[in-house]
């Protein structure tokens, strides 16, 4: 079993666009993948955690990860579950 099946086993692949070239891909240690994070959040949470340690995973497997801290999103802030608009911030925020 490769690392896309045990993933996928355990619940972790939900849906994949050309699924024979993801696995082949992430099973031979191919594929390069990101996580992003919030910089404007307070903390990170157990959420982050999982994702972390899947993206540990994925690198011990081979594959390369990408952590990003969004820069877009550090100027704006989550807009998750907001309808109304945020106040922009200045790059040196």
């Amino acid at each position: 079993m490769g690392i896309y099946e045990e993933l996928q086993a355990r619940g972790l692949i939900a849906q994949v666009t050309d699924e024979e070239k993801i696995r082949d891909l992430v099973n031979h240690g191919k594929a390069t993948f990101y996580i992003g994070f919030d910089p404007t959040a307070d903390s990170l949470h157990v959420g982050h955690f999982m994702a972390l340690c899947l993206m540990k995973r994925l690198q011990e497997a081979g594959n390369k990860p990408i952590a990003l801290i969004g820069g877009g999103t550090a100027m704006i802030g989550d807009p998750s579950g907001r309808t109304d608009m945020r106040q922009m911030m200045t790059p040196e925020t």
